[in-house]
């Protein structure tokens, strides 16, 4: 019976019960019969005939499955994620309609025409409401859709009636006495706009056509009853003239002296009126001169509005107040009255309107200059217009004081003459009432003379406002969300694909599903940039615990060891990088720090990588020793680290992998290791790759699996280990590399509070 405390054996001694220090060429050293192959039962221990079957694959992962998928592949769901997030994002802001546009224009309907009286209040109420309903006829639409400008919107491309699509778009209001609101409502705000303008342009130029024809019937008509009253007049002068001529009357404009006498009351009166109403023009015309040259001018309000509506500060800041308003409003309809969400609407409208009255106040600040100057010619236009007005009534005037005059020596002739026609008993003239008709008319027909120059009672007030409503709010909320559910699925598409490659999660997933025992862990490794720029105490942490790691990995090695009568251990993997040769070099370390005589015999024949760890040479090593070119003794090479002996790869060819699978060579090298050292690390080949690993395992007493957090996968090292159980092979158990590590769970501020 081999020893099973490994600490009895003598070093430069054989082992007890075991062969010499080195056996001639050609003896075996046979162990007992099935030393290597008696196991006590074991639910842990993967070994035939107990061996319990790795669970089935599922085909939806645990929640916990994907977040460590993701974790692994978080760069490449960033990367893809990201671009199909923006994507989708991008596609559902323009996708997705702007909001309902809005614009607006404002008409005056003025009481009074400049020059003119002012109408009756009655009146302009019923001549405003037929303005109102005229603009919103069915007729005065289809007018407006047979425009050029209009007949290309694409909001009536395809209308069988273009004209009720205008009627429907068009609204109007009357709004503040005078003054008529139309909107238009629209998701192009360039059409809605041009709509309106055409609308509103359309409008008052037919309505004014209308009001300059009218007048024009007027003057016609003013002109015919003129006609015939002069004529009558004319008529009843002729017979007059011959009363008078048959009185012996000699001057025929002097009808009586009643008559003049009110005549001249009349033209003296009209005289008083006409000085008074030049005195009142003058009067006028100094003020609007003072106001040019005060510095007290204040710009015009219509330039100042103009100037703002070429403005696009202005325009977003009536935008977002247009947009309060609308917030508000919707709020409102949708709270109870002195809901806190009301009244944040309220404050938000409010700070839009300060906004807005800040924007207006800078660009009146900034255009005070120009605009007092335009203000400035606009009076000075005014001054003109009076100064004409002022020539024209003081004509008039000279006209009246000629005609007092000559009345007034026609009455000194009736006077003097002491003629007065007595006709019928009364003293009245007969041509009284036409005299007067005429004078009335005459004063109406020069009063629509007079205004037909002047501006009309329509005018446009405020042309086409556009206010835009880009639903930015809506549109970012679906745009963020499809953006999000984008990166979201994509996230989750390549989870799932990398948990399809079932890579190994952690420690609890190699003994629920691959029911292997797990005799050790080892930490991860940083990286060199990591260890070159951390901290010294940072570094010997990460030493301490991998230290610790390795050493109770190997405690419970030997404990399996010592109770299954195990010698030589082979480390393997299912694939190449996961972390045998590495597993192999330190638990060969750690076992050597423990006093024990260990040898690492490298049988990764194909791609050795051991020496490289120790910085010795490749060969002679095993190749060597199965193509039996050396002495076994001659192979083995010392190590820095006492008690540790190694024996390289050596140089490969088609022969060794030949000698290998002869079976002989490699026995005999296994028997003659065994009474050399207590133990006996092997480092072989995956096993999925080749077939070698398959050939040494049969030779050795017990397996090891290395596998390694987030590369191993899963179904290869079901795969590789039922190789192993199908050759018998004994599966001490596995060593799970790439642990992130927990030092306050090492405990490593109390272990290292202990003397050196």
């Amino acid at each position: 019976m081999q020893p099973t405390n490994f600490n009895e054996q003598v070093p430069g001694q054989p082992r007890p019960g075991g062969p010499p220090a080195f056996l001639p060429p050609g003896a075996y050293y046979t162990p007992q019969p099935g030393a290597a192959q008696q196991f006590a039962p074991n639910p842990f221990v993967v070994a035939s005939p107990n061996m319990q079957p790795p669970t089935g694959h599922r085909m939806l992962p645990t929640i916990l499955e994907l977040v460590n998928s993701f974790k692994r592949r978080w760069v490449l769901c960033l990367l893809i994620g990201g671009i199909i997030g923006a994507v989708a994002a991008l596609g559902i802001w323009f996708a997705m309609p702007s909001g309902k546009h809005q614009a607006d224009a404002m008409i005056r309907l003025k009481a009074n025409a400049e020059g003119g009286p002012k109408q009756d209040d009655n009146d302009f109420v019923r001549w405003l409401e037929f303005h109102v309903k005229n603009m919103s006829t069915k007729a005065f639409a289809s007018q407006v859709a047979q425009q050029p400008a209009v007949k290309k919107l694409s909001m009536l491309n395809g209308a069988d009636d273009p004209g009720a699509v205008v009627k429907e778009l068009i609204k109007v209001k009357a709004d503040s006495g005078e003054y008529v609101k139309i909107t238009v409502n629209g998701n192009d705000g360039n059409e809605i706009k041009t709509l309106l303008e055409t609308f509103v342009t359309s409008y008052v130029k037919d309505a004014k056509e209308n009001e300059n024809r009218s007048r024009k019937d007027l003057i016609a008509d003013y002109k015919k009853s003129l006609e015939v009253i002069s004529k009558d007049i004319e008529e009843r002068k002729k017979q007059l003239e011959e009363i008078l001529k048959n009185a012996g009357v000699g001057n025929v404009d002097v009808i009586s002296l009643s008559l003049l006498e009110r005549e001249l009351a009349t033209a003296a009166a009209t005289k008083t009126a006409q000085k008074q109403a030049v005195s009142d023009l003058e009067g006028k015309l100094e003020q609007l001169k003072s106001e040019i040259a005060s510095t007290k001018l204040t710009p015009n309000r219509k330039d100042l509005d103009e100037l703002l509506a070429t403005s696009p500060t202005v325009a977003t800041k009536q935008q977002a107040v247009f947009s309060a308003q609308a917030a508000l409003t919707d709020f409102q309809e949708r709270y109870n009255k002195g809901s806190p969400l009301i009244t944040a609407k309220e404050q938000a409208l409010a700070v839009a309107k300060a906004e807005l009255e800040k924007a207006v106040k800078e660009i009146e600040n900034a255009n005070k200059e120009a605009l007092l100057l335009k203000a400035r010619d606009a009076k000075k236009v005014d001054v003109d217009d009076l100064e004409r007005q002022i020539t024209v009534a003081t004509n008039q005037l000279k006209r009246t004081e000629d005609f007092v005059k000559i009345l007034t020596e026609q009455r000194s002739k009736a006077k003097v003459a002491g003629q007065q026609l007595n006709l019928q008993g009364d003293d009245i003239d007969p041509l009284k009432v036409q005299r007067d008709e005429y004078r009335k008319k005459l004063f109406e027909y020069e009063d629509l003379e007079r205004r037909k120059d002047t501006n009309s009672r329509i005018e446009i007030v405020e042309g086409a406002q556009l206010y835009l409503d880009y639903n930015f709010k809506t549109k970012l909320i679906f745009a963020v969300v499809f953006g999000i559910m984008g990166f979201t699925f994509v996230s989750l598409v390549i989870a799932y694909l990398e948990w399809r490659n079932r890579r190994v999660d952690g420690v609890d997933q190699v003994v629920q599903e691959l029911k292997m025992r797990v005799i050790g862990t080892i930490p991860a490794f940083p990286s060199r940039a990591a260890l070159k720029n951390g901290e010294a105490s940072q570094n010997q942490n990460w030493r301490f615990i991998l230290n610790e790691s390795v050493n109770s990995t190997r405690t419970m090695l030997l404990h399996t060891a010592r109770t299954q009568q195990m010698q030589v251990i082979l480390v393997t993997s299912a694939m190449q990088g996961e972390g045998k040769t590495s597993l192999s070099s330190q638990l060969a370390t750690s076992m050597a720090t423990a006093g024990l005589r260990t040898l690492i015999l490298d049988c990764d024949l194909r791609n050795p990588s051991m020496q490289k760890l120790f910085d010795i040479p490749v060969a002679p090593g095993c190749a060597e020793i199965l193509l039996q070119e050396i002495d076994i003794s001659d192979t083995i090479q010392t190590t820095s680290v006492p008690n540790l002996w190694i024996i390289p790869a050596g140089q490969c060819n088609h022969r060794v992998i030949a000698a290998l699978a002869q079976g002989h060579p490699l026995e005999g090298l296994f028997n003659r290791l065994r009474g050399q050292f207590d133990i006996i690390i092997v480092d072989s080949c995956p096993i999925l790759p080749v077939a070698d690993t398959l050939l040494v395992a049969q030779h050795v007493d017990g397996v090891i699996f290395s596998i390694l957090q987030d590369v191993s996968q899963l179904p290869k090292v079901q795969d590789a280990s039922e190789r192993l159980v199908q050759l018998n092979i004994p599966l001490v158990g596995a060593v799970v590399n790439g642990i992130k590590p927990d030092i306050q769970a090492y405990g490593y501020n109390y272990v290292k509070q202990l003397p050196a």
